[in-house]
């Protein structure tokens, strides 16, 4: 069920021109695509409308976006990163963070060496390797030539007060000649550690780091000319941890380790609790864990946990801070579930009990191979020896999300063309830049109508009944969400698009259309870009066209005769129809072909069989809201058997309207002879059981087919797992409502040969009742 809370809203200002029937809606620019449900900082958009996927970098100077954090204060409320203080010449302290080398803060000679300072707030804490200050060296602007440099994590050590504690990281010991200044951060009580091999990477040259929010520059004296031009602040690159509510993600935790959410903030002042009394058999009986959804899938190569030291910010100088307790262990998932349902984790990073100094580490940084991460779980070893306060997890992308998911909000067509009448829909189309191992897909679904749910609340923000609502007195009533969700008479969401300008997959005509984006990418160097998306629709042919099939029942592969009725209402503006066609289970001898119109027999002016499944038939003229009744003859070879049926116009020879079944089942035919009526799946193949994906052109695919027995508004799934019971891989359906085919060509879910050896192919009806589930073996040889 899609929601969206708050004021009730339904899209109906878009781009919209119209050539005769045909009009089109289009997405191109920001405006429009602000209309979606983006996630929140993982998607942008040029000025010139493509939507693009955010890069997330590596090595970033944190002093120039410090502007787009903010933090609350106790003094100030809420503030922009920034100058967060300068004793002199304030107005120009902005000057050294703005990328500009040719600008500069020079600090007064009429003010008082005390006052030489400048603090910088970058608004968030980071995960910051070096500091390099940059000086002038021109006529009226020199460097500093005697200067001290301190550094602050953001966490108070006032409870009323933004005050913090400040640590050095530089001063000179000989006057300052040099434009550039570099400074490694070195702190203390730190760790790195590269989870997987043959990276390339030096655990020693990574272990230079602070978490730093605050940075201070001091004169320790006073010269002639004195300037700074720019302060820079290299950071590991931009922390994935932020913002992960308002993109959609969530958190979960145990009874022992609670309110994670505070690690994820951006805010030192917070931080997590994990504490332990009395052992309960292990953490997962005590409740020593928690997880997090990121809101997206992302590929992270780097994580950094900073555990709260004794008496560091507001903790209490009793609490003895034990980083690891008795050691951790953090699991990750792409979201891909395991046999049962449940989320597939792998582990990430393991941390054993510390030993003898390992005791006092309280900064853990983990350098890995780019994994597709989207859930993490951290749980601790043991539950016993733990009294700690995790205050900031940081987590670092090399490059573009995985994958992103955008959702229109629900587009009324009938609003947008000015006439309120359902539309028929007749494709869909993109304009995307798609760079190997990047993927767009795209999905719809539609309906006629949208319900509205209310949530009462009371002033307190407590969830009430409407009843208890009413009978509060107005000064004590709080707000009312509305819920906009679909009507009942909606479809699912449809199978993705093949191609741009293909033709509509969902239920038409239609009042209102959802559409569903997925972004994504096998290499986070790279990332596909959208530049439009298009739908065309048209004025129906008849407002609402139902019918069915009758009989309902039938014998199987017996040559049978069935008549489809079908009725229609028009409003005004209505063309109507002059053509039908039919989708049957088996080729139908036209000669045989009857037609009824408005209950009188007529000669059809053609009728045309294509293939095996395709019926056509030319109306003698053009009918707007008579009934019209077709008799053929043909062969049922599954049950629930869909008999579907569409309207057509010569004089609009591309659009085909889809008629609906008058009531439920309506255009179904079902075998009540088969056996086994509480199976759902039947007509089982698999073929080869075994076969070898190496490229020959022989056996490289398995096929797997099936029928759906008396399952309807079902969707079928078809997952590989190894016998260990982990997902291989989810294949994608090739066929139809009733008759299914999937293939595998041995590859898992990121595009790897899988190994030889024995498999099991899991099939899933997708309903509700009814024995719709199998399972069977087969075999991958080389």
């Amino acid at each position: 069920m899609i929601e969206r809370r708050g004021i009730c809203c339904v899209l109906t200002a878009l781009f919209i021109c119209g050539v005769s029937h045909a009009e089109e809606i289009r997405f191109d620019s920001p405006a429009e695509w602000a209309t979606w449900e983006v996630p929140v900082d993982i998607v942008q958009f040029a000025d010139d409308g493509p939507l693009e996927l955010r890069k997330f970098r590596k090595e970033i100077n944190a002093t120039l976006d410090a502007h787009l954090f903010t933090q609350p204060t106790q003094t100030r409320g809420k503030v922009q990163g920034g100058i967060w203080q300068a004793g002199s010449n304030p107005t120009a302290a902005r000057r050294i963070m703005d990328g500009d080398l040719e600008t500069v803060w020079r600090p007064s000679q009429a003010d008082d060496l005390v006052d030489w300072v400048v603090t910088i707030d970058l608004g968030r804490p980071v995960l910051a390797e070096r500091i390099r200050l940059v000086f002038p060296d021109r006529a009226g602007a020199r460097p500093l030539r005697q200067f001290s440099v301190f550094t602050a994590n953001g966490a108070r050590i006032q409870s009323t007060d933004d005050v913090f504690k400040f640590n050095q990281a530089f001063q000179t010991t000989q006057p300052n000649q040099e434009q550039v200044v570099d400074i490694d951060l070195v702190g203390e009580r730190d760790v790195t550690r590269v989870i997987d091999e043959n990276l390339g990477l030096d655990p020693t040259a990574l272990n230079t780091f602070r978490m730093v929010r605050f940075v201070r520059v001091r004169a320790d004296e006073k010269s002639a000319d004195a300037a700074l031009a720019e302060v820079e602040v290299v950071a590991a690159g931009d922390n994935i941890s932020l913002g992960v509510l308002a993109r959609g993600g969530s958190f979960d935790n145990g009874l022992l380790a609670r309110e994670p959410q505070n690690m994820f903030d951006g805010i030192t002042d917070t931080y997590g609790n994990i504490f332990t009394v009395q052992s309960k058999g292990g953490w997962r009986e005590s409740g020593v864990w928690w997880s997090v959804d990121l809101g997206a899938l992302f590929w992270l190569d780097e994580a950094f946990i900073y555990w709260q030291d004794r008496g560091e910010g507001l903790s209490s100088f009793l609490f003895e801070g034990l980083q690891a307790g008795s050691g951790y262990q953090i699991l990750f998932s792409d979201g891909r579930r395991t046999i049962a349902g449940d989320i597939d984790y792998t582990p990430l990073i393991f941390e054993p009990r510390p030993v003898g100094a390992e005791w006092n580490l309280r900064h853990h940084r983990y350098a890995f191979a780019p994994r597709k991460i989207r859930y993490l779980f951290w749980h601790s070893l043991t539950d016993t020896g733990w009294f700690s306060h995790p205050m900031e997890l940081m987590l670092f992308s090399p490059g573009y999300p995985a994958q992103v998911v955008l959702l229109s909000d629900f587009i009324n067509l009938g609003q947008l063309a000015g006439d309120g009448r359902a539309k028929a829909i007749k494709r869909l189309r993109w304009e995307a830049t798609t760079p190997d191992q990047t993927r767009l897909q795209v999905r719809s679904r539609s309906g006629n109508t949208l319900q509205e749910f209310y949530t009462f609340y009371d002033k307190k923000g407590e969830e009430v009944t409407e009843t208890r609502y009413g009978s509060l007195p107005k000064v004590i009533r709080g707000p009312i969400d509305t819920t906009v969700v679909v009507g009942a008479d909606w479809g699912p969401w449809s199978n993705f698009y093949q191609f741009s300008g293909e033709a509509f997959k969902s239920e038409t005509p239609r009042r209102f259309i959802q559409l569903e984006l997925i972004l994504s990418t096998e290499a986070p160097a790279v990332a596909p870009v959208l530049h439009a998306l298009a739908l065309d629709f048209e004025d129906a042919l008849v407002s609402q066209a139902a019918g069915q099939i009758a009989p309902r029942h039938a014998v199987p592969n017996e040559a049978m005769q069935f008549t489809y009725v079908l009725r229609t209402s028009t409003t005004e503006g209505d063309t109507g129809f002059d053509r039908l066609r039919f989708s049957t289970p088996s080729a139908v001898d036209a000669a045989n072909v009857r037609l009824w119109i408005s209950g009188v027999e007529r000669e059809a002016s053609a009728v045309r069989v294509v293939g095996d499944s395709l019926l056509f038939v030319d109306l003698p003229e053009v009918v707007r809201t008579d009934s019209v009744a077709v008799e053929f003859t043909t062969k049922v070879l599954h049950n629930a058997t869909v008999f579907a049926a569409d309207l057509g116009q010569e004089a609009r020879p591309d659009l085909w309207q889809s008629v609906e079944a008058a009531e439920r089942q309506a255009n179904l035919v079902f075998l009540p002879d088969l056996p086994g009526s509480e199976r759902l799946i039947g007509d089982l193949q698999i073929a080869p059981l075994v076969f070898s994906p190496n490229g020959d052109g022989i056996n490289d695919h398995v096929q797997i087919r099936f029928a759906l027995f008396k399952a309807v508004d079902v969707s079928p799934s078809v997952r590989i797992f190894d016998l260990a019971g982990r997902e291989v891989m989810a294949l994608a359906s090739s066929g139809g409502d009733v008759l299914q085919s999937f293939s595998w060509g041995g590859l898992d879910a990121s595009g790897e040969r899988v190994v030889p050896g024995v498999y099991v192919c899991r099939i899933d009806a997708g309903a509700d009742a009814g024995q719709g589930e199998v399972m069977r073996t087969l075999a991958v040889a080389y």
